[in-house]
């Protein structure tokens, strides 16, 4: 992926990223208020060395103390110090866990012990703090050595008594939503980027180009309001919906230089998808571009030409395939002097045994026979088999995918259903895109 394409996927799941963030901030909330409150109080003592009677023995005695505070830090946390303790305040645990919730730290090229112990209570944080300090002072006199006075040769002395705390130090009600909101970020943008890299639906036309390879998209239309592609041409023919079908209809210039594809099949994977109304917006803009165009409804399953357009459709290609009516009786001019309709007709109860007949074949050579283009609007290529049977009468075929509703293994599929047939895939047009607003727009 590119920095465009990166950017694009944060752009079009910005929803999901702040969602993600949302959820993980009011998580990190959340749990902090189930937390239970935490207290910490501190006592500092100071380990002094027994008075000397010149300066060397209290350098000596000085220096004899520095050596020792990392192994009283140790003291400090053991069974000696923490089990009378526990005994003196009738604590309901045991030394280990009492060392688990105390903290001894020694600044560095000091004489300084600092403990501290966490609890659920503030006093009892303070009480538990200064019991150990005292503990403490007896285990350091009773372990060190006598001096020629019959004394210990180190003391402890407390020189900062605990305070009852009065602020807890957990939770961190502000750090974990921070925390919590920082990892829904990264996983919503984890999230952008995967909808973007494995997402089955394809928004735009850089995820379509993706999975089409070197099948060329042939352009995007707008999304149509009510009414459908027929009514915003007929209604607003200077509008997005009717530029974005020109677009489209001037990109088969290119993919067919030597304009030898004059009947083309168009179609989608599966149905819903627009081919009905991208079929009636190239036939009218082939035909507003000067070419003669015949629009054949071959969807006789689901038929909606007649209703679109409000042409009769008691007449059609049903009527000429058995024989009631030749091709110029049934086809109607609608839109356009240049465009004319042939809807389904009547619906027969056999659809595929009537285009697998050569009736079809000689009705469609006709039609080329009589205009510059013929548009043949076909059922879902995956929903039945119509589709494939009408192919070889075509020159070429167009599928229609529609933005954020096709799946890219469905529309896959129905490309290599249709490049087994003679109407190899011409190109996708993407459909029911959704546009912004242009300051060349002259109507809405």
């Amino acid at each position: 992926m590119t920095l465009h394409e990166y950017a694009a996927a944060l752009r079009k799941h910005w929803l999901v990223i702040v969602l993600l963030a949302a959820l993980g901030a009011g998580a990190g909330w959340g749990v902090s208020q189930l937390m239970p409150e935490r207290f910490r109080a501190e006592t500092t003592v100071m380990i002094i060395p027994a008075r000397g009677d010149s300066t060397t023995e209290l350098v000596q005695g000085s220096n004899y103390v520095q050596s020792l505070v990392e192994t009283y830090t140790v003291l400090a946390r053991s069974p000696v110090v923490l089990e009378p303790v526990i005994e003196q305040m009738g604590l309901d645990e045991t030394a280990a866990r009492l060392a688990a919730r105390t903290d001894v730290d020694a600044p560095l090229n000091t004489v300084v012990i600092e403990i501290g112990v966490s609890d659920a209570s503030g006093e009892r944080a303070r009480d538990v703090a200064d019991a150990i300090a005292v503990e403490f002072a007896d285990a350091v006199a009773a372990t060190s050595p006598e001096g020629a006075d019959g004394e210990p040769a180190v003391r402890v002395s407390v020189i900062a008594p605990a305070r009852t705390p009065l602020a807890a130090i957990a939770p961190n009600t502000r750090l974990n939503t921070v925390l919590g909101g920082g990892a829904g970020l990264v996983l919503g943008v984890l999230a952008a980027l995967g909808l973007r890299l494995f997402g089955s639906r394809m928004g735009t036309v850089e995820e379509l180009q993706e999975v089409l390879g070197e099948t060329p998209v042939l352009g995007t239309v707008g999304r149509a309001g009510a009414g459908g592609v027929a009514a915003s041409l007929r209604d607003h023919p200077g509008g997005r919906v009717a530029e974005t079908l020109r677009h489209t209809t001037a990109a088969l210039k290119f993919v067919d230089m030597d304009q030898s594809r004059r009947v083309l099949l168009v179609s989608s994977a599966a149905a819903g998808e627009g081919k009905s109304s991208l079929s009636v917006g190239l036939a009218l803009t082939l035909a507003d571009v000067g070419h003669r165009v015949l629009l054949v409804e071959a969807d006789l399953r689901r038929p909606t030409l007649a209703e679109t357009t409000g042409v009769e459709g008691a007449v059609g290609l049903t009527t000429v395939l058995v024989g009631d009516a030749t091709l110029a009786e049934a086809a109607q001019q609608w839109g356009h002097a240049r465009l004319s309709v042939l809807p389904s007709g009547p619906k027969p109860p056999n659809p595929g045994q009537l285009f697998t007949s050569g009736r079809l074949r000689g009705v469609i050579e006709q039609a080329r026979a009589a205009y510059e283009y013929v548009i043949i609007d076909a059922p879902p290529v995956l929903a039945v088999s119509d589709a494939l049977w009408l192919a070889p009468a075509a020159d070429a075929s167009i599928l229609v995918a529609r933005a954020d509703r096709t799946k890219r293994a469905t529309l896959l599929r129905a490309i290599a259903a249709l490049d087994a047939t003679p109407a190899t895939v011409l190109g996708v047009v993407l459909n029911a895109v959704t546009l912004s607003r242009s300051p060349y727009d002259s109507t809405s």
